[in-house]
């Protein structure tokens, strides 16, 4: 079937959003015109964002069922945008993104991942559903390109977009920070559920060292009045830059995720928390292969970083790990030593304009055809 030379993405999240918006840009000057699914920054970046991932913001096995039929309507739209294409670039988000990927096959699409689904964590079931219908894939962790080798997928590593693409400031240095950071989430429904523990954590660390300043990041894509009792409960102050909140503090205590990530990489000791309802950890430990959930810890391949999750996610514990992280000086520099060797490995390669450049040769390649 014949293709225009349009280009449709799908970013379903916001990191994903942040990270494709990089690229979004560089085929923007390339001359390519990129429609679908994403958010205010690929907006920014020129992308005609016809579905944003706030609007299906959802976490958990529970979450999406209750929301099926929204999903079901975005998958048909997006679908049919693929129809028209002459590329399709996922990114991240391997719930949709994978029958997307598997639609544009079957209509002669070719494909693209970017920041592709984290096969390590989740088994090899995902590795062969992409042999099928996966073109090329673009990793951001050095370690994932032997995966996708071994499967015979084409393979590239393009450096993670926190350090090639900037997205980071240098670490501030350590005498000038104070104060703990609170990292409950991205989503509606995971701030819902990890702020209260953070909060109360807080509220421990206050009794026990009068005088500490809290900042709790805002997500952009959750109001203002969900934050409100936790601001008075422990007399934060709300702060809609992660990045800032992070950077600016002695320690952190962060909900698992891409922002376990951006605290190791700004130099910030952190604890790691999770906690979900009891089907859904239920659920999940029977199917991540993996000990540890951070993403920070699973990048150094041990546990740099202490993780508490479900029952072991309760406020007298968080509370008392955070105080260590923060007052152990030896502690804080073998963690920082680690943080620093993490930097390194995820540079290298030529980030979103690399991406870029696979993404118009594929597209260009659909246009001959």
């Amino acid at each position: 079937m014949k293709h225009s030379t349009g280009i449709v993405l799908c970013a379903g999240e916001l990191s994903g959003d942040m990270h494709a918006a990089h690229v979004v840009r560089a085929l923007r000057a390339g001359g390519a015109s990129v429609a679908g699914m994403g958010g205010a920054h690929c907006a920014a970046a020129g992308m005609d964002v016809r579905y944003h991932h706030r609007d299906y913001a959802v976490i958990g096995f529970t979450g999406v069922v209750a929301a099926l039929p929204k999903f079901y309507r975005l998958e048909r739209a997006m679908k049919a945008l693929i129809d028209r294409a002459a590329l399709f670039i996922a990114v991240d988000y391997p719930g949709l993104n994978l029958r997307l990927c598997e639609y544009a096959k079957r209509r002669g699409v070719p494909v693209l991942y970017y920041i592709a689904p984290q096969v390590w964590a989740w088994g090899a079931k995902r590795v062969g559903r992409m042999q099928q219908c996966v073109d090329h894939v673009a990793v951001v962790l050095p370690f994932e390109t032997e995966i996708y080798r071994r499967a015979g997928i084409p393979v590239e590593f393009v450096g993670h977009p926190f350090i090639v693409d900037h997205e980071l400031p240098d670490p501030t240095p350590q005498a000038h920070r104070d104060g703990i950071a609170l990292l409950p989430g991205s989503r509606p429904t995971e701030v819902r559920q990890m702020l209260p523990v953070i909060t109360a954590a807080a509220q421990e660390i206050a009794r026990a060292r009068p005088g500490t300043r809290f900042v709790i990041a805002k997500s952009p894509v959750v109001d203002e009045e969900n934050y409100a009792h936790a601001l008075r409960a422990c007399d934060a102050r709300l702060e809609p830059d992660a990045v800032a909140a992070l950077s600016g503090a002695r320690a952190a205590v962060v909900a698992s995720g891409t922002a376990t990530l951006q605290s190791a990489l700004l130099e910030t000791p952190l604890v790691v928390v999770y906690r979900t309802t009891a089907i859904n950890y239920a659920l999940a430990r029977r199917m991540v292969t993996i000990e540890n959930i951070g993403l920070v810890n699973v990048l150094l391949g041990e546990r740099v970083a202490p993780e508490l999750v479900q029952d072991e996610a309760r406020a007298p514990a968080v509370a008392r790990t955070l105080l260590d992280i923060a007052e152990d000086e030896p502690r804080r520099e073998a963690m920082l030593r680690r943080f620093r060797e993490l930097r390194t490995s995820l540079a290298g390669g030529g980030g979103a304009e690399r991406v870029a450049e696979l993404a118009l040769a594929l597209a260009r390649r659909s246009a001959r055809a």
